[in-house]
C-alpha cells in the first residue's frame, strides 16, 4: 500500500466524484494499517497507539468480604484474573500494537506455577495478534523467586534490573526505556541513570514508582524534574493503584491498578489508551474492574428510626449504583448526623447491620456487598446547653468533657482494660491507646454519645 497525499491526489485530476471515492478508500485503508502501529494521517504525521497498564497484582485477594453471606467467593477470588483478561481483550479490541505493563504483575509471593501460566496464557492471546509487550518488575514481582524462574512468551520483553535498558521497537518508531526492581525495596533513583530521549523516535519511560505520593513506599524515589529532564514523549509509571495524569507535554501517568483489592482502593480502575500525532497525545482512561469498591456515606440526621436511617443512606447508595455504571459494588457503609434513631442504631448493632445489607441487596439486585458497617451517629442533644445546665447529666457531661481533655482526670477512672484487651486481642481488633489524646477523646465521647441517650429515656420513662 502506497501513502497518498492530498496534494498528489489533486494533481492527479480527475472529477470531484473520484477524489471522494479515493478519500473514502483511503480512510479505510488507514483504519487497517493501525493494527501495525504504521498509521499515518493524510500529512504524514506517524499515529502512535499503545496501552499503559499497571499494578495487576495477580492472583491478590479481595479483602473485607469473604465472611459477607451471599458474597460469590469464587467470582471474588478471581477477580483480577478477570481484569487481566479484559485487560487483553480491550489491547486486542483497539487493536493497538503495544502493551506497556509498569510493574507489579504478580502480588508477591505465589505458591506454584499457575499463576504465572495463566498471566502467559493471556501474553500468548496477545502474541497471536501481534502485539508487543514491555514490562518491568515492580516491588512486588521482584518479591516473587518464581518470577525469575518462569519463562515469559517471546512478545513478552522484560527490561533488565541490572541498570537501565532501551528498547527500540523501529516499526513503530517508539523506544522504551525502562529498568525493573532487582529486589523489594528500591531505595535509589532509578529515573536518574535513564537515557535521554531519542529526538527521532517517540520516547516512553517505564517505571515503577512512588514519585512522591502519600501513602506508598517510596520506592524508586524521583522528582518531576527529573522525569522532564529525560524529554521523553511520555512517562508510563506503576506503584500508585489511582489513576492520575501528573503533568501534560510530555505526559507523565499513573494508569492505576486494574481491580481495586479493598476499600482503601475505591472508584474506577483499569487502563489508559495512549494515542499520540506528533507533539499532540491523547489518553483515554478505560475502566476494566470487575468489582468496584466504594464507601457510602449518608447524613441520617432527624431520623426517628432505624428504618428511616437507613432509607436515607439507601438514596445514598443509589447514587453510587448509577456512578459504577453496571459494575458490581462493594461498599462500606457509613451513617452520620445526630438522630433520635441514634440510641438504637448504635446498641442493635445486628439489626441495623441487617437493615443495611437488606437494602443494598433490594437496590442492587444482588449484585453489591458490605465490606463493613459504620455508625458514626450521635444523639439529639444540645451538649453546649446540657453542660451549661444544673441537673446530674450537665454533671456528668462536664467530667466527660474533662476525662476526655486531662490525662489526671480520666486516670481517676481506673480503667483498667487488662482482661479487656485479653480478649479483644483474640478477635483480631484492636485495643484502645487511650495515652493517645486524640484515641482517649474519641472513647469517651463515644461514652457520652451513648450513655447521656439512655439517662434521657430514663426521665421520659
Amino acid at each position: 500500500m502506497v501513502d497518498v497525499a492530498p496534494s498528489e491526489r489533486m494533481a492527479a485530476g480527475g472529477d470531484k466524484t473520484f477524489h471522494a471515492i479515493l478519500d473514502i478508500a483511503l480512510r479505510r485503508i488507514y483504519k487497517y494499517k493501525s493494527l501495525t502501529g504504521l498509521t499515518h494521517n493524510l500529512q504524514g504525521t506517524r499515529m502512535i497507539r499503545f496501552v499503559h497498564a499497571a499494578d495487576i497484582h495477580l492472583d491478590s485477594p479481595l479483602v473485607g468480604l469473604a465472611n459477607y453471606e451471599g458474597a460469590p467467593v469464587e467470582r471474588l477470588r478471581g477477580a483480577t484474573r478477570q481484569a487481566l483478561g479484559r485487560l487483553v481483550d480491550f489491547v486486542i479490541a483497539q487493536r493497538v500494537p503495544l502493551l506497556l505493563i509498569a510493574g507489579d504483575v504478580y502480588d508477591g509471593d505465589w505458591q506454584d506455577f499457575n499463576t504465572g501460566l495463566h498471566f502467559n496464557r493471556q501474553m500468548i492471546r496477545l502474541a497471536e495478534h501481534g502485539v508487543q509487550v514491555v514490562m518491568i518488575h515492580g516491588n512486588h514481582d521482584a518479591d516473587n523467586v518464581m518470577t525469575r524462574r518462569l519463562p515469559t512468551p517471546e512478545n513478552v520483553h522484560v527490561l533488565d534490573h541490572k541498570a537501565p535498558e532501551t528498547l527500540v521497537l523501529d516499526e513503530l518508531g517508539v523506544a522504551v526505556h525502562g529498568q525493573s526492581f532487582a529486589t523489594r525495596a528500591v531505595t535509589q533513583n532509578l529515573a536518574a541513570g535513564y537515557p535521554p530521549g531519542r529526538p527521532d523516535l517517540f520516547n516512553i519511560g517505564l517505571l515503577h514508582t512512588a514519585l512522591g505520593t502519600a501513602g506508598y513506599d517510596p520506592y524508586a524515589p524521583c522528582s518531576m524534574d527529573d522525569l522532564l529532564a529525560k524529554r521523553y514523549e511520555y512517562w508510563a509509571l506503576g506503584h500508585v493503584h489511582e489513576h492520575a495524569v501528573l503533568h501534560k507535554d510530555p505526559h507523565i501517568v499513573f494508569a492505576g491498578c486494574v481491580q481495586g483489592r479493598h476499600v482503601r482502593e475505591p472508584g474506577a480502575k483499569g487502563c489508559v489508551l495512549v494515542e499520540a500525532e506528533g507533539r499532540h497525545v491523547k489518553v483515554t482512561f478505560h475502566p476494566l474492574d470487575v468489582v468496584r469498591w466504594d464507601v457510602v456515606h449518608a447524613d441520617v440526621s432527624g431520623a426517628a428510626e432505624p428504618e428511616e436511617a437507613v432509607q436515607l443512606w439507601r438514596e445514598s447508595f443509589e447514587v453510587a449504583m448509577e456512578r459504577a455504571q453496571g459494575v458490581s459494588l462493594a461498599c462500606r457503609a457509613v451513617l452520620t448526623g445526630r438522630c433520635r434513631a441514634h440510641s438504637v442504631l448504635q446498641k442493635d448493632a445486628g439489626s441495623t447491620a441487617a437493615l443495611v445489607q437488606n437494602a443494598a441487596a433490594e437496590a442492587s439486585r444482588g449484585s453489591a456487598w458490605i465490606e463493613k458497617i459504620l455508625v458514626q451517629t450521635g444523639p439529639e442533644i444540645d451538649f453546649q446547653e446540657l453542660a451549661r445546665s444544673d441537673t446530674p447529666q450537665g454533671d456528668l457531661l462536664r467530667f466527660v468533657d474533662q476525662c476526655a481533655e486531662d490525662p489526671e482526670a480520666f486516670a481517676q477512672l481506673e480503667a483498667d482494660v487488662t482482661a479487656l484487651a485479653g480478649r479483644i486481642a483474640r478477635t483480631g481488633a484492636m485495643v484502645p491507646d487511650f495515652d493517645d489524646p486524640d484515641e482517649r477523646r474519641r472513647i469517651m465521647h463515644e461514652a457520652r454519645d451513648l450513655i447521656l441517650p439512655r439517662l434521657a429515656e430514663g426521665e421520659e420513662g
